[in-house]
């Protein structure tokens, strides 16, 4: 194909629109909608390349991919290995543990799934992930190794006219099982990160190229500006919080198609020189800028605007080093006349790459090498991973047992949210003469235990309604139960604005937003109901730091091997939690529930602790490690003296 300005210029938008995104410039906030733009002309380009080869009779799969491999692989593994290098001397070793796991999986390019796996891509914690943005080059190459195999395929025995049909259905096929399964009651993450539900995004691309439209200048200059309008709209407009990929997305998809479609070889819009260097180098902009982000981010400087600046620049930089240094040298052309470095063979970089790969897994089995540091700083950070080892199969609604029969022939329940997960094996150890299987857990991340609570995103009002009534039931042996939440973040932490409650026996009802009033009532009621059919014990809330305690004792132990250990004043403590603990207090007065409280053994002195003889009680800030919860077994042995 005859090289496409306007092509060349879509790009510099697309990455425009990503770096401008994730460095949370004012009014670019639906920026990530440049990958859909990127996914788009990849459909394009690939398809163009397979059926001008097919209808030649001259298309080799093994050839499309070697030339797949030289444009997409050394700069990525340049860039993989640029930030292992870097993390081997920065990066604690849970955190070069999980760097290198990103490194090896977007190596073997299928890091999409490895994040799919883990949690969404707007969650706050993607800012830790060095490697987040390989997501989108894994589901393009998975689409680059799919597609020529099934066109190859399928021309074999369909003529060239029904070969378009089929795309075409599979790009139908494929937008329905995104707008399905993108829904917030579905399963939005897969959507998001995963082929299936991605690939009619490139397919809409082959539909440009297989249905070209062949109309006059003022047309296409038409065309153009109404596909340059939608992304405008879509970039200036989108937020995080739009559910995506879905029917929004079709806007930009939608706009990028027409662009190409329109096939204008001097428009100002993409044919400018500016818009023509940076679709140049985009492909290496798109590789650094998110590395860059997450530094600054890393080293809290991600909120300054000087920073904010440097760091645009940056990514523009180390694009253009990347695109002259790798990109140039790796196509498999000649170098120019005037470089001072030869062309690199496509074996050379793919071995290069095999290192990475193999370096970032040697990495991660190795527990990120904490030999790097004194030993201080490993038994610090370590205790990141020491979190509940035998979590129920009743997790996170995961239901195949009998919850109410095995909820009967258990000592005690315990239910709540991820602070009753992180409890749980204290609970086990409080059993006098326990077995694994005594204790139940029920618990359901990011949801209060309050009858008709709904999450913004549709979540919670099932699993409450189902696990409260059914733990309500009357029985002649109902074991206690012992609830625990992260109480302080659903009565006034980001969770609260979230909120909202349904009547659970009016269908349809929608609901009323969340107040201080409505949560009282809707807790009491809750609890008082449970308390009628089995002993009620409330967890107080365990002390809650503003810190990742283990990732912060770490960087002291680092910097000093005796550093002390964390503590929290009691009066802050008392501060944060006084709203929670006088609602507590309220329904043991009006319900006859239980209290338990964690400062007893946790606040010895007046000072709650983060850590104890150098190893953290946390896995974060405000969950308990295992560690840390065998503290309150001695806690936790009340209720069983109880109910004996």
């Amino acid at each position: 194909m005859k090289f496409r300005s306007d092509i060349n210029g879509l790009r510099a938008i697309a990455v425009a629109a990503v770096v401008l995104y994730h460095f949370s410039v004012p009014h670019f906030r639906g920026g990530f909608i440049g990958v859909d733009v990127f996914f788009v002309i990849s459909g394009f380009l690939m398809t163009d390349i397979i059926f001008r080869g097919i209808d030649k009779g001259s298309f080799s799969v093994l050839t499309f991919y070697k030339y797949r491999a030289r444009r997409i692989v050394p700069a990525l593994a340049a860039m993989c290995f640029m930030v292992l290098a870097v993390g081997w001397f920065v990066l604690l070793p849970s955190e070069f543990r999980a760097l290198g796991k990103q490194a090896a999986t977007s190596i073997g390019f299928f890091s999409n799934i490895s994040f799919w796996r883990e949690a969404g891509y707007f969650d706050v914690r993607s800012l830790d992930k060095w490697l987040l943005h390989t997501w989108s080059l894994s589901v393009e190459w998975q689409f680059y190794l799919l597609y020529p195999l099934v066109l190859v395929a399928l021309r074999k025995w369909l003529s060239a006219a029904w070969l378009r049909r089929w795309i075409m259905i599979g790009t139908v096929v494929s937008l329905a099982t995104c707008l399905y399964l993108s829904a917030p009651t579905r399963w939005p993450t897969a959507a998001f990160y995963l082929l299936p539900t991605r690939s009619w995004e490139m397919l809409f691309g082959a539909l440009a190229y297989l249905y070209p439209i062949r109309a006059p200048e003022r047309t296409r200059a038409a065309m153009e500006w109404a596909g340059l309008a939608l992304i405008a709209f879509a970039l200036l407009s989108f937020n995080a919080g739009v559910s995506w990929p879905g029917w929004l997305t079709l806007l930009p998809v939608g706009g990028t198609a027409l662009i190409i479609a329109a096939a204008r070889s001097k428009s100002w819009a993409t044919s400018n020189a500016a818009a023509q260097f940076i679709g140049k180098i985009s492909y290496s902009v798109y590789l650094w800028h998110w590395p860059i982000v997450v530094a600054e981010n890393y080293y809290e400087k991600a909120t300054q605007p000087v920073w904010i600046a440097g760091g645009i620049l940056a990514s523009f930089v180390f694009g253009y080093l990347s695109w002259k240094f790798v990109e140039l040298r790796t196509q498999g052309k000649a170098a120019p006349s005037h470089a001072f470095l030869p062309s690199v063979p496509l074996p050379v970089t793919l071995a290069f790459a095999l290192l990475v790969f193999v370096g970032g897994g040697a990495i991660y089995y190795r527990q990120g090498v904490p030999e790097r540091f004194d030993h201080s700083v490993f038994i610090a950070d370590e205790e990141t991973y020491d979190t509940n080892p035998h979590r129920s199969v009743c997790h996170m609604l995961m239901d195949p047992c009998d919850v109410y029969k095995t909820q009967l022939a258990s000592r005690a329940v315990i239910l709540g949210d991820s602070h009753a997960d992180a409890l749980a094996e204290a609970v086990n150890a409080a059993v006098p003469n326990g077995k694994r299987g005594d204790v139940i857990l029920i618990a359901v991340q990011g949801c209060p235990t309050i009858d008709g609570v709904r999450r913004d995103n549709g979540e919670c009002f099932e699993a409450n309604r189902k696990y409260i009534h059914l733990l309500g039931k009357q029985s002649s042996k109902s074991p206690p139960v012992i609830i625990v939440n992260h109480w302080s973040e659903y009565m006034s932490g980001e969770s609260a604005s979230k909120l909202s409650f349904s009547d659970t026996n009016q269908a349809g009802y929608k609901g009323e937003p969340f107040s201080a009033d409505q949560y009282r009532s809707r807790f009491l009621s809750t609890m008082c109901g449970l308390a009628k059919t089995r002993p009620v014990y409330l967890v107080q809330p365990v002390p809650e730091f503003d810190v990742n305690v283990p990732n912060t004792l770490a960087r002291e132990k680092l910097a000093d091997p005796g550093a002390p250990d964390l503590t929290l004043d009691m009066a802050e403590y008392y501060k944060r939690n006084a709203r929670v603990l006088k609602l507590l207090r309220e329904a043991r007065d009006q319900c006859g529930v239980q209290l338990l409280d964690p400062t007893p053994y946790l606040c010895p002195q007046g000072k709650c602790l983060g850590s104890y003889q150098g190893r953290p009680l946390y896995s974060d800030r405000h969950h308990m490690s295992e560690y840390g919860n065998r503290f309150l077994v001695p806690m936790f042995k009340q209720v069983f003296a109880l109910s004996q």
